[in-house]
């Protein structure tokens, strides 16, 4: 058997005169999630493409072809933003080749890790309500259904019980998320033992496939399943970085995509908060829990990245770019954003973080003084380097964003 074709892509960098087969095509235009690859005919040329990636980076495999995107950064840098992320500040035991295809290994080897901390004890077992026709009496006996169903007989007999099992909505999930690794293209031994190993641990819980549009199961944290978290964290990670595109049977195409502006607005907030030592109520994400409206009708419902608040008042606005500084018009729409939440938390300033990861010359530090009065910074992030460079950098950012709540604490005990 011949080898499959790769091809090596980057994000946001354009790939010309790429040949696709129409199963290629229309494998790649067919998957859902899609892989934001903005495929194009070539000018004066038939039979090849020009290929852009979006901010998915990961693996396509489409029939008889691998489509490998890079991102800007290297792939132990994406792991760690994707660990802290999820509040693990534990990285990988070794290191991580650069090459795109060990995304997916290195995520099976992290995903093993958090499942073997999770689960070294043994699986988390729940009462989950059984009904069932049995020949004994277990539980209560459902009369409604033994009189419709078993109308006249003794036995069996339709039942109700509680049942304390390993077969609950977490571990089938993170048996979810070991299955729908296993069908992804994995070129280490390693790994595919690695996931051997996992499917063993839930050899007892039951096969659940989650489509794209379902709602993942997220089960309340309390005392009994905390240690389950960072896994259950990545495991929702991986079922919606992943989709397969079937046909009679088999996978026709099969992808693990990861959207870097997910992965860098999740990093930012987590770490800011923590730099801020703030709660998730007073730092939120997507100003979960708030209510914060451009119109006095309150219709037009705004959930900026990044705010501050303190009882029910706003304090502090911003917002997170996976992208380069510099363009015109990229950064026009950013600041119109960025100003309707100023406006809508009757703020005077808000700040824009962009994400900096080659070496352009991004145009980091400016700041715009618009016509009402109204200040809006911009900054970079800087994600190259080792964590502690990273972290560091945050820590910089933090003293931005204290500094632009001190402007909206004076501005309202002047008002």
């Amino acid at each position: 058997m011949e080898p499959m074709a790769r091809l090596p892509l980057t994000e946001y960098k354009r790939k010309e005169r790429v040949r696709l087969t129409r199963d290629q095509l229309g494998a790649l235009q067919g998957m859902d999630p899609s892989p934001s690859i903005d495929v194009r005919p070539t000018p004066g040329e038939r039979t090849t493409f020009d290929l852009t990636p979006g901010s998915m980076v990961g693996v396509v495999r489409l029939p008889d072809l691998t489509i490998e995107i890079a991102p800007k950064v290297s792939v132990q840098q994406v792991i760690f933003l994707i660990s802290y992320a999820l509040g693990q500040l534990h990285l990988l035991p070794t290191r991580v080749d650069v090459g795109i295809a060990d995304l997916v290994e290195a995520m099976v080897r992290l995903f093993h890790d958090r499942v073997h901390r999770a689960t070294h004890r043994g699986l988390l077992h729940g009462y989950e309500t059984r009904e069932e026709a049995l020949h004994v009496v277990r539980g209560r006996i459902r009369i409604d259904d033994q009189l419709r169903r078993r109308f006249g007989l003794a036995v069996p007999i339709e039942v109700s019980y509680d049942e304390f099992t390993p077969d609950i909505p977490a571990n089938q999930l993170l048996k979810a998320a070991v299955r729908r690794l296993a069908r992804l293209p994995l070129r280490s031994r390693e790994s595919r033992r690695l996931l051997g190993a996992m499917r063993a641990v839930f050899v007892n819980v039951s096969d659940i496939d989650y489509r794209p549009a379902d709602t993942l199961p997220d089960p309340p944290l309390n005392p009994l399943n905390a240690h389950y978290q960072p896994a259950l964290g990545l495991a929702r990670l991986i079922l919606e970085s992943t989709s397969f595109e079937l046909s009679a049977g088999e996978v026709r195409a099969a992808s693990f995509l990861i959207d870097m502006n997910r992965v860098f607005e999740d990093f930012v907030v987590v770490a800011l908060r923590e730099a801020l030592d703030l709660t998730a109520g007073a730092f939120p994400q997507g100003a979960k829990g708030r209510r914060l409206r451009l119109d006095s009708e309150e219709r037009v419902t705004l959930e900026p990245d990044l705010s501050w608040w303190e009882n029910s008042r706003c304090t502090f606005v911003g917002d997170t770019k996976y992208k380069r500084a510099s363009g015109n018009d990229a950064r026009n729409a950013d600041i119109y954003q960025v100003l309707a939440y100023a406006v809508a938390a009757s703020l005077p300033s808000a700040l824009l973080i962009y994400a900096a990861a080659d070496d352009a010359d991004d145009d980091a530090g400016a700041v715009y003084r618009l016509v009402d009065g109204r200040l809006v910074e911009q900054a970079v992030l800087d994600l190259r380097g080792d964590s502690d460079q990273v972290l560091n950098r945050v820590r910089a950012l933090a003293a931005r964003v204290r500094w632009h709540r001190a402007r909206s604490t004076y501005a309202g005990r002047a008002a």
